[in-house]
């Protein structure tokens, strides 16, 4: 099955969307595309993920998003003749569907359902885009990794809030300061802070949740 919106697809639909395209596999560190690389491939995320970045000044990487299985990345290649414009790297083992134009193309004309699930899904990560700006702009780091880490904990499924939630991905101080939009410096005393209120445990890129609600709080309200 599809992660994400297109595991709502029917069974045949799923299936030509897979017929379609290739898997492609990288590990950590990794570069899926050039900023002057082509956009001739969309790439449907299965596992993983990737941070999307350009460099500013200095050659300062500016991270701009990072997006996990179920995501769409390299959307230029839906429009002919542009080029990706930015980096995507792999932040762990990660596997994507490539989509050619021509092959994307034959699938939603045999398969309308996922020209629907493909608009879906761009608009969702357009709207994700704009409050990840919004979050930039007007809510404090803490608040912002607080939400990071939430976020995080839905990926691993139910979490009652009555007891702990140790995150299966292996998270270094690092990939969050690059979610967060901040720095590792930062996001280190920041853990150091929430470990100290009994939010989270730490141990060697494991982090363990032990307050859901003291995080919402901490999403909700700066801490001082």
């Amino acid at each position: 099955m599809l992660p994400g919106a297109f595991g709502a697809l029917p069974a045949d639909a799923q299936s030509h969307l897979l017929s379609s395209g290739r898997v492609g596999r990288w590990t950590r560190g990794e570069l899926l595309f050039h900023p002057e690389d082509r956009a001739e491939t969309l790439f449907l995320m299965l596992r993983g993920s990737v941070r999307l970045y350009r460099l500013g000044a200095s050659a300062r990487e500016v991270t701009l998003d990072v997006h996990g299985p179920g995501d769409l990345l390299g959307a230029s290649a839906l429009i002919p003749g542009g080029h990706y414009g930015m980096y995507a790297e792999a932040m762990d083992d990660t596997e994507a569907l490539l989509l050619g134009q021509d092959a994307l193309g034959r699938a939603t004309r045999s398969a309308p359902a996922l020209g629907v699930a493909l608009t879906e899904q761009m608009t969702r990560q357009t709207r994700g885009v704009q409050e990840r700006l919004s979050g930039l702009v007007f809510l404090e780091v803490s608040q912002r990794l607080a939400l990071a880490l939430l976020s995080l904990a839905e990926r691993e499924g139910e979490w009652s809030g009555s007891g702990t939630l140790a995150l299966r991905d292996r998270v270094s101080h690092q990939d969050l300061a690059h979610v967060v939009g901040s720095t590792r410096e930062t996001i280190t005393k920041l853990l150091g802070d929430f470990r100290t209120r009994g939010l989270l445990d730490l141990g060697y890129r494991r982090i363990i949740l032990t307050d859901r609600a003291g995080l919402e709080r901490a999403a909700r309200e700066p801490m001082r």
